[in-house]
């Protein structure tokens, strides 16, 4: 485990921070907690348990109300058999992502918080939750009702508009980039940078011309030229990237022909083509009940030269995304001196260097209608800020920011320390939390 990077964080989370001390409040039936504690939802809970475990048309109408619409033809007409499979497939992506999570562990923590068979081995949501109430143990009454859970989530998020017009969504916005900033391009070239840390394990030395010891990453850079009220704005962009949350990619270091370069590997590939696992954990993480809080479900990404470059990529993005001023929870960590407007994920190193805020943009309905606004969260870094996101010697780097928001905001919410307790995860922390 990387001392460094557990340590790293802004909230001095690895050193300071009781990781186990959960406030499930967002999330109550991942609390192990939730049957000794009175309240209305448990009361709800049981109340459905019991219409569903009454016959077979009882549950048959409650599994139609989780899919379908009340009143809705399709799910009057739908058979317990469909239903039942419909509830199946979620259930079993609860699974994988489950296991995908477990993966993650250190290899010596896994087999402690391996699911128990009679869980895995479950995909009927009325077993499940009879299993919730009345299984043998703490244990596999917590599991189930984690199973449960998660595949709800998973449906939800497969319900929300947002999500569903996440793909819609990003097309416009590269639309827009495509019509006022793209048709500017003047030429596109390769161009290869060499980078190392420096010796003060803070900064990124790197140059044009790679040596065999470097680590290697290749751009292919745009050049624009645009012409604005009165200037000639000439601007280098090394890359963009726009994506859809669902379809995530994680940045690694491979050995490609004995040389280090940096590669984009595909996360949770076990689960549907285009994966729900990152905005699960997200919202888990975060406390998000609604996915359509989440602000970068579309996230678009740009590197160029040097913070005077920026400026300009700001310039002509201002002028090309519509009305101005709808930057919202804007961060500049670029600037010299304390970073600038909103704080940084308390995950993130002090080290991370980049200006990143939410733009809205104003579209129409499908097919034409009223306007509304949905979000895209853009980052622009400049090339040294953005090497040290990909220097996994960097206390800033990516995967030391994945590594922290999963030990330290996944892991003690699905793994609770009232359930698993709290000696097995092994992180080598000052505070002992999780030793």
């Amino acid at each position: 485990m990387h001392q460094s990077w557990l340590e790293a964080a802004n909230n001095g989370n690895g050193t300071e921070k009781d990781i186990w001390a959960v406030d499930f409040t967002a999330h109550p039936l991942l609390d192990p907690d939730f049957p000794r504690k009175p309240s209305r939802l448990l009361q709800l809970s049981r109340l459905n348990f019991r219409r569903m475990i009454k016959d077979d048309k009882s549950y048959r109408f409650e599994l139609a109300r989780i899919f379908h619409p009340v009143g809705s033809p399709r799910g009057d007409r739908a058979s317990l058999k469909e239903l039942r499979h419909s509830a199946a497939e979620c259930l079993r992506e609860a699974d994988v992502y489950l296991s995908s999570t477990i993966d993650l562990l250190p290899p010596a923590s896994r087999s402690v918080v391996l699911p128990q068979a009679e869980i895995t081995d479950c995909c009927d949501v009325r077993e499940l939750m009879v299993l919730s109430f009345r299984g043998a143990s703490e244990l596999i009454r917590y599991e189930a009702r984690r199973k449960l859970f998660l595949a709800q989530t998973l449906l939800h998020i497969d319900q929300s508009r947002l999500i569903q017009d996440g793909p819609r969504h990003k097309t416009l916005f590269e639309d827009l980039l495509n019509e006022g900033l793209w048709r500017n391009t003047k030429q596109i070239h390769d161009l290869s940078v060499g980078y190392h840390i420096s010796p003060n394990k803070r900064d990124i030395s790197y140059t044009s011309r790679p040596e065999e010891t470097d680590t290697h990453l290749d751009f292919r850079s745009t050049f624009l030229e645009v012409d604005y009220h009165g200037r000639t704005i000439g601007l280098d962009i090394l890359y963009y990237n726009c994506r859809f949350k669902r379809a995530v990619t994680l940045i690694t270091n491979e050995t490609v022909d004995g040389i280090q370069r940096v590669t984009e590997k595909a996360r949770w590939e076990d689960m549907r083509a285009e994966s729900s696992g990152s905005i699960l954990s997200k919202m888990i993480r975060k406390g998000i009940t609604n996915p359509d809080e989440i602000g970068d479900l579309i996230g678009a990404m740009f590197i160029v030269h040097d913070n005077d470059a920026l400026n300009d990529l700001l310039i002509l993005l201002d002028s090309c995304l519509g009305a101005p001023f709808r930057w919202r929870n804007v961060t500049d960590t670029l600037t010299t001196g304390k970073a600038s407007g909103s704080a940084l994920n308390h995950f993130s190193s002090k080290e991370f260097k980049v200006l990143k805020g939410d733009v809205d943009i104003l579209v129409e309905e499908h097919g034409g209608g009223r306007p509304y606004l949905f979000p895209v969260e853009v980052q622009i870094f400049t090339l040294e800020g953005y090497l040290r996101t990909v220097c996994v010697a960097h206390e800033a780097s990516h995967l030391a920011l994945k590594l922290r928001q999963f030990l330290f905001g996944l892991v003690p919410r699905i793994f609770p320390r009232g359930i698993y307790g709290e000696d097995w995860l092994g992180l080598d922390t000052e505070s002992g939390h999780g030793k």
